[in-house]
Parts: structure tokens; C-alpha cells; sequence
């Protein structure tokens, strides 16, 4: 199937060329200080991220605590006129000295009733403990791409819907990439969250976040 929808793609290419077409967003880079019992900071954007993107590159971050010792950076980085501000994620982690241990995709439910599909890379890394002893420190990282009215947790499918769209459909995406990431902390501290509270943790969060920046799930009074 995926080679059939690539040799309709260029087909469709060849035989009519896309328009010059403005691309548009599916989000808005505002994320909000409150989500839910959840306070925001902002988020450091490093200059590394700055130095290797293009400079017309959006970022919007913010690092989230419940009071209750619970954390979850979430961050969008949005495409300006080139889309090489988007790629894997697994690169960079692996760069940052995360291992990926495991990956899947996870719906999570969301307050419209839609169902966000989201990749979950488990990683996991070694530190050095207060005692000078080694300690694995464990995480999850979900991520998704948002175009108009599209969500993807797959680079290779955005791509694809990405050049369809444009052929076809005459719209083009300026894609952001959507990021979610919490430590497992259950072998940090005694009240810590092993990994399936960790995921359940999250993708309550993610529930509540959506619809907050992703132009496709806010409630219709939020564009008034």
C-alpha cells in the first residue's frame, strides 16, 4: 500500500504540477501557563537547537510541576519555510545520551472524543547517585506531527501526506512536532511512578494540553 500511495504521489506530480501554495499551521505556539492542576515555567530552548534549525524555526516549551513532584516538559517546534525544522526525534535523544529501549504507538483518548495516535519511546541512561553509585534513570518520550487538520506519529507518513496533500488537494502543511516527557521515577524516590503510572500520567496531561494548541481540537468559542 505504501508503494502504491508513493507512485500515485508522483504520478499525480508529473501530470499536474502543485500551485504555489502558503503552508498552514495546525497549532498555535502559545502553550498555556495552567493545564489542570499542572504550573508551566518556560522552557529553556538551547543554542544548539537554535544553531543547527533555520532561523525562521517557532519553538514553544514549557516545563510543568503538579506540586506533588510530578514533571512533564512539553514542547512544540514549528516548520518555517523549510521543513528540515522536523524530523525524527530519535537522533537527537540518542545524541543527548539516551538509549531507546523500546517503542510503540499508544492512543490517547481526547476530550472531543477523537483519538490522538502518539509514539512512546521508552529510553533509559545511566547516572551517577548521590553516593557515587550508578543509577539507571528511566523515561518517556511521546511525540506526534501536526498539520492542518492531520496528526501523524510516523515521519514517513507525514512525508507522504505531506506531498499528497499538495498535489492533490492543493493545501500545504507547515508542520509542527509535538513532544510530551517524563522521568519514571520510581527508582528515585520512595513515592515514585513506575512506568505504567508514568504513561497513564501522561496521556492525561496530553488529554488536557491538545486542545489548548492544536488548531483541530479546540472548542469552537476558543477562534472567536
Amino acid at each position: 500500500m505504501v508503494l502504491i500511495l508513493t507512485v500515485l504521489v508522483l504520478l499525480a506530480y508529473w501530470f499536474n504540477p502543485p500551485l504555489d501554495v502558503q503552508p498552514q499551521a495546525g497549532v498555535v505556539m502559545n502553550l498555556p501557563i495552567l493545564v489542570g492542576d499542572y504550573f508551566g515555567k518556560e522552557g529553556e530552548v538551547t543554542s544548539i537547537e537554535h544553531s543547527i534549525l533555520p532561523q525562521d524555526t517557532e519553538f514553544a516549551r514549557r516545563i510543568y510541576d503538579d506540586t506533588q513532584g510530578h514533571e512533564i516538559t512539553c514542547s512544540i517546534v514549528l516548520s518555517g519555510a523549510e521543513q528540515r525544522s522536523i524530523h525524527r526525534p530519535e537522533a537527537c535523544l540518542v545524541g543527548q545520551g539516551w538509549t531507546i529501549i523500546g517503542q510503540d504507538d499508544i492512543p490517547i483518548p481526547l476530550l472531543s472524543g477523537h483519538t490522538l495516535v502518539a509514539r512512546k519511546l521508552s529510553l533509559s541512561r545511566q547516572k551517577i547517585g548521590p553516593n557515587n553509585e550508578p543509577v539507571s534513570v528511566r523515561a518517556f518520550f511521546v511525540y506526534w506531527f501536526v498539520g492542518q487538520n492531520v496528526t501523524t506519529p510516523s515521519h514517513f507518513t507525514r512525508i507522504l501526506l505531506s506531498n499528497w496533500d499538495r498535489v492533490v488537494h492543493n493545501r500545504a502543511h507547515r508542520w509542527a512536532y509535538v513532544s510530551v516527557f517524563s522521568f519514571i521515577t520510581e527508582n528515585l524516590r520512595p513515592d515514585g511512578l513506575n512506568a505504567d503510572q508514568t504513561q497513564t500520567l501522561l496521556a492525561n496531561f496530553t488529554k488536557q494540553i491538545v486542545p489548548t494548541f492544536q488548531i483541530n481540537e479546540m472548542p469552537p468559542q476558543a477562534g472567536n
